[in-house]
């Protein structure tokens, strides 16, 4: 060290950097650029310089030994450790400046060389930092069962693997007014998160990276505003962190503006830049590619089950389908045992469904299917499938679940457990139906088939439980029937009669027949009516009773319909113009018919075709018919009457109706059901019932007519009794025109 001040003078003068002489005792505290030391005073202040030394480390803080000609050997055991050069005193003022330089560069160096080192150093630790991160979320993404889980688990990642003070995704549609929703949250920061919830983002756009993310798509990182309360994050032990730092990716799912945004804080300044950025963005882009295979997988599970239930479930009412029911009668069939497994299968026909669907439209139709549906869940066992075959037409499956497996199936016990279930259907059926305000009363035919009794196939159950549904439909309805050998040939037969009576239809190879309606009194005719006849190849005749109802079924009914009413008009007119014009024609309409929109006026404008009056005609409804709506019927009934076109009950006494109901219907004819005249006259009982019919009809201003009429002694009683019409055998047969003909020129 120099000794005097004017010797720093003459070296700052030489060097042309500021020279101070430190005092010893405090040398560790003062800072300096170049040490230029002799070997005394190093030696004395070794302790101090080495510890400014490093305190600097890895910079240099570089030392000067001065040293004269007998300390140089002394002086070199210090250089490269305590000391950067030597020079030998005295020295030129060249040499010394130079060396001063060479020093003060190297020093520069290594400042230089410490910065570059810290801050790799910190970018190694931010990178480290993002790779747990990535590694970890990466793992959130892999395993993620939903979008939710998978946010929630990026954050949480985020904040305990990558330590970083907070990270949140927020969601910028949620919300109006620029605001964001979290949708997941780590890190603890629960003010902050509220006030970024309750903030509008978009008026500090020009600041905040959120709302920059969010508008543009493009990742932005920014300082964490300072403002009050904002960046305030919980305490962790006894020190009070600060969020300093903030990223902000975009998550853009959609290639459009992004749905939601990824915010990750720090509490360090100038975090977030190149590997760890580089990390982030790889983790960001995989989330995204994670959120679009969640949706993606999301949607594939719709289509599946969407798939799924147009081929299983049916559309309308939420049930099983008929291909549902079949397999999962067919696992059953499978089922592994020594003996075959025992089930029932109901098939269910709705009784008068036809009816409503027609009146009312397929609206109330379905609404009514759909009550059907949500009656028969109810009714069955907790064991049975409840399937839509389709149409109005439903399956039970009826595991029976009861019988010993080491034995074969108890078939009394097996009936009883099907019959069991078929009543509780039944009575469900019964009870009435609400559409639009007003009740219904509906039945139900159900079929029942067994196994292994019947089958032990899937498809062939089916079709037999189908064959007893229209055996119980044939015996009247509202029933049920197990099927029998029996009704499998008659369920051919019926398939036989459908399919030969559509190519009837379409051939017209039917004919009409007439049966003369009798005044009881002079015993003249005072009306025919119409019937149709469907003649075979072989001279053969098949019954209206029998093909009727098969029309009826498969709306055949009102093409045949049709047919009938202008075949019949056409006749009347044929006879009116032999001049026989007091004649009425009668013709059946069946309730199929009655439900066709403009029936009345089709009817009317015919008649005036033929230049037939109105009156010349009288239409038969059937007495179930008039009660399967009263309402609408009632409606039919006066606009019949309205066009002067007479009205008759046909078959009374075999429905429901009541005195009430014949009172508020315009009708003009009662015809009292042949069925009534059974064992008359010797019966008295029989007697009374029908004077009781007829004198009834009379009070409400209704002719009564008498149908079956088969012996003298009946025309006599009802003549007795003053019945005013009747027809039967006794009388005359149907005929055909040619024949009726001749019987009215006959009377002339």
């Amino acid at each position: 060290m120099l000794s005097k001040a004017a010797d720093y003078r003459v070296l700052t003068r030489s060097v042309g950097y500021p020279c101070i002489a430190p005092h010893p005792g405090t040398i560790d505290q003062t800072g300096f650029d170049l040490c230029i030391i002799d070997l005394n005073t190093l030696l004395h202040c070794e302790a101090d310089i080495r510890k400014i030394r490093s305190r600097a480390a890895p910079a240099l803080k570089p030392v000067l030994l001065a040293a004269s000609e007998s300390e140089l050997k002394k002086a070199n055991g210090y250089l490269g450790d305590l000391a950067e050069d030597v020079i030998r005193t005295p020295i030129r003022r060249v040499e010394l400046t130079a060396r001063v330089h060479n020093l003060l560069r190297l020093g520069r160096t290594s400042e230089f060389q410490k910065l570059e080192t810290e801050n790799t150093q910190t970018a190694l630790k931010g990178a480290t930092r993002a790779l747990r991160a990535f590694s970890a979320c990466n793992e959130r993404v892999i395993h993620a069962r939903s979008e939710k889980e998978m946010l929630y688990g990026i954050c949480d990642s985020l904040a305990k693997d990558g330590g970083y003070a907070l990270a949140w995704v927020g969601q910028a549609k949620a919300y109006g007014g620029g605001r964001i929703k979290p949708l997941a949250i780590a890190g603890g920061a629960s003010d902050y998160i509220n006030k970024i919830e309750n903030s509008p983002r978009t008026s500090t756009a020009g600041q905040d990276p959120i709302a920059l993310a969010l508008q543009t798509g493009i990742r932005h990182q920014s300082i964490v505003p300072a403002s009050p309360g904002e960046a305030a994050i919980p305490e962790k032990s006894e020190k009070s962190h600060h969020l300093q730092s903030v990223i902000a990716f975009p998550l853009t799912i959609r290639d459009k503006q992004p749905e939601a945004c990824l915010a990750i804080y720090s509490v360090e300044a100038d975090r977030f830049d190149g590997a760890e950025v580089r990390l982030l963005q790889r983790m960001v882009d995989n989330i995204v590619h994670g959120i679009r295979a969640l949706r993606e997988q999301s949607r594939r599970r719709r289509s599946e089950k969407k798939a799924h239930d147009m081929a299983y479930r049916d559309a309308l009412t939420g049930l099983a389908n008929r291909t549902a029911a079949l397999e999962a009668l067919d696992r059953h069939l499978r089922l592994a045992g020594p003996f075959p497994p025992a089930a029932g299968l109901l098939y269910l026909d709705l009784d008068g469904f036809k009816l409503i669907n027609d009146a009312l439209g397929h609206d109330a139709g379905d609404e009514v299917l759909i009550q059907v549906a949500q009656r028969l869940t109810h009714a069955v066992r907790e064991s049975d499938l409840v399937a839509r075959q389709g149409g109005d037409e439903f399956i039970i499956l009826a595991p029976y679940e009861a019988q010993d497996c080491l034995s074969t199936v108890d078939l009394p016990e097996l009936m009883s457990v099907m019959s069991a279930v078929a009543q509780r259907v039944l009575e469900t059926i019964e009870q009435p139906f609400v559409v639009r305000g007003r009740e219904y009363y509906l039945g139900a035919s159900i079929g029942i088939s067994l196994c292994p009794v019947h089958s032990c196939d899937a498809s062939t159950l089916l079709t037999s439980a189908d064959s007893a549904m229209y055996q119980a439909k044939n015996v009247g309805g509202n029933s049920f029937q197990f099927f029998s050998c029996d009704l499998s040939k008659k369920q051919q037969h019926r398939l036989d009669i459908e399919n030969r009576l559509r190519t009837a239809v379409d051939m017209g190879e039917f004919q009409l027949a007439f049966q003369p309606l009798i005044d009881l009194t002079t015993t003249r005719t005072v009306g025919v009516e119409a019937l149709i006849r469907w003649p075979q190849a072989d001279g053969s005749y098949i019954s209206p009773g029998e093909f009727i109802p098969i029309a009826e079924e498969t709306s055949l009914i009102i093409r045949i319909g049709t047919w009938v009413m202008k075949e019949a008009l056409k006749a009347l007119q044929r006879l009116h113009l032999q001049g026989f014009t007091h004649l009425q024609m009668a013709v059946n309409l069946a309730i199929g018919q009655l439900w066709q929109p403009g029936l009345v006026q089709d009817i009317v404008d015919f008649l005036k075709q033929l230049d037939i009056p109105p009156s010349a005609l009288k239409v038969e409804l059937t007495e179930g018919s008039l009660m399967s709506d009263v309402q609408r019927m009632e409606g039919i009934v006066q606009e019949f009457r309205r066009a002067e076109i007479e009205v008759a009950i046909d078959d009374f006494g075999t429905g429901y109706s009541s005195l009430a109901r014949l009172r508020s219907l315009p009708i003009t004819t009662l015809k009292i059901d042949r069925s009534f005249l059974f064992g008359t006259p010797d019966n008295q009982s029989a007697v009374k019932m029908v004077n009781t019919i007829r004198q009834m009809a009379e009070s409400l201003g209704i002719q009564a007519l008498a149908e079956g009429i088969e012996t003298e002694e009946q025309w006599r009683m009802l003549q007795a009794l003053g019945c005013p019409l009747g027809q039967g055998f006794y009388f005359a047969k149907p005929m055909a025109e040619t024949a009726l003909l001749e019987r009215l020129s006959a009377e002339i």
